[in-house]
C-alpha cells in the first residue's frame, strides 16, 4: 500500500483521473510503531475500557493528521453495488490488518452505490469497531462520511472521499 506521500505525484492528474484510478473512498492508516506494535502484543490479554479507548483514538488521530504525508493509503474500489470489504487478521481479509487487537475477521464494509459511501459493521470482534469514537454493536450498519475516524481494534483510519485525499495531496509541500 502507498503513502500519502507516494501518492502526491498523482494528484497533479485531473481529479476525474485520478479518481477512475483510486476508487471513490480510501483508508488513511498511520502506521504502527514498532514500540506500539511491542506494546500492543503485550497488552493483547488485556484490555483497557471504552472511554480510555475513545480519550486515545481521538489523541491518535488529531496526531495523523499532523504527519498525513507520512501515512498509508488504502484504497477501496468497489465494482458493484453491495459489495463488502472484509477487515481483520486473516491472510484471506481483503483489508489484512495484522495488529493484535484486531479480530480474525473484524468488521466488514458494504458499499452502497445510492449513498456514495461504505457501510460498516462490527462482525463481533473482541476489541470493538469506532466509528468517530463511537462503538459499534454487531447488530448495526453505520453509514460512513468523508472525514469520519474508523477504528478495528487499536488499528485507526480516517475514511476519506477520494475528492477529499486529492485536494490533500495538492496541498501537501515538498519537503526541503
Amino acid at each position: 500500500m502507498p503513502s500519502v506521500q507516494q501518492l502526491r505525484p498523482f494528484a497533479e492528474a485531473p481529479l476525474e483521473s485520478f479518481r477512475a484510478a483510486s476508487g471513490p473512498v480510501a483508508l488513511i492508516q498511520q502506521p504502527p510503531e514498532p514500540v506500539f506494535q511491542q506494546v500492543a502484543k503485550r497488552l493483547e490479554q488485556v484490555r483497557a475500557g471504552a472511554m480510555t479507548r475513545q480519550s486515545n483514538l481521538a489523541e491518535r488521530l488529531l496526531f495523523m493528521l499532523q504527519g498525513f504525508q507520512h501515512l498509508e493509503v488504502h484504497l477501496l474500489q468497489p465494482r458493484v453495488d453491495g459489495e463488502e470489504f472484509t477487515v481483520g487478521r486473516m491472510d484471506t481479509c481483503m483489508l489484512v490488518l495484522k495488529d493484535p487487537s484486531v479480530s480474525k475477521l473484524h468488521a466488514r464494509l458494504r458499499w452502497s452505490e445510492q449513498a456514495g459511501a461504505h457501510l460498516v459493521r462490527d462482525m463481533g470482534s473482541m476489541n470493538g469497531t469506532f466509528v468517530n469514537t463511537v462503538p459499534l454493536n454487531s447488530r448495526q450498519e453505520f453509514q460512513l462520511h468523508d472525514g469520519d475516524g474508523l477504528s478495528f481494534g487499536d488499528a485507526q483510519f480516517l475514511y476519506l472521499r477520494t475528492e477529499t485525499l486529492h485536494s490533500h495531496l495538492r496541498l501537501i509541500q515538498d519537503p526541503v
